[in-house]
C-alpha cells in the first residue's frame, strides 16, 4: 500500500527549510500533499493563490509532490487527499 504524507502549513512565503524538509520527505514517503493553510487570522502576507503559486515554483520539480490550499481542519484536509502521516518540521 502506498504511503501518502501531508506536510501543512502557511508557507508564508516558502522557505529554503520547506524546501529541505519537502525533498527529504518526499524519499521517504509515495506521495506528498503540501497542503498550504488560507490561515486568513494569521493575517498572511501573501494570499492564498499567491502562496500556492511560489509553492508551486519553489517545489514543482518534486516529481511525487502535489500542492493544494485548504481551509478548515487539517483532518479534513488529510481525509480529502487520503493522507494518513503528517510531517512536521522542527
Amino acid at each position: 500500500m502506498p504511503t501518502k504524507a501531508i506536510y501543512p502549513g502557511t508557507f508564508d512565503p516558502v522557505t529554503n527549510g520547506h524546501l529541505d524538509l519537502a525533498e527529504r520527505a518526499s524519499q521517504l514517503f509515495d506521495d506528498i500533499v503540501v497542503a498550504i493553510a488560507a490561515s486568513p487570522a494569521k493575517e498572511p502576507l501573501f494570499d492564498l493563490e499567491q502562496r500556492i503559486e511560489l509553492a508551486e515554483r519553489t517545489l514543482g520539480h518534486i516529481p511525487n509532490l502535489e500542492i493544494a490550499g485548504f481551509s478548515g481542519l487539517l483532518i479534513d484536509c488529510m481525509a480529502e487527499h487520503d493522507a494518513r502521516i503528517v510531517i512536521r518540521g522542527l
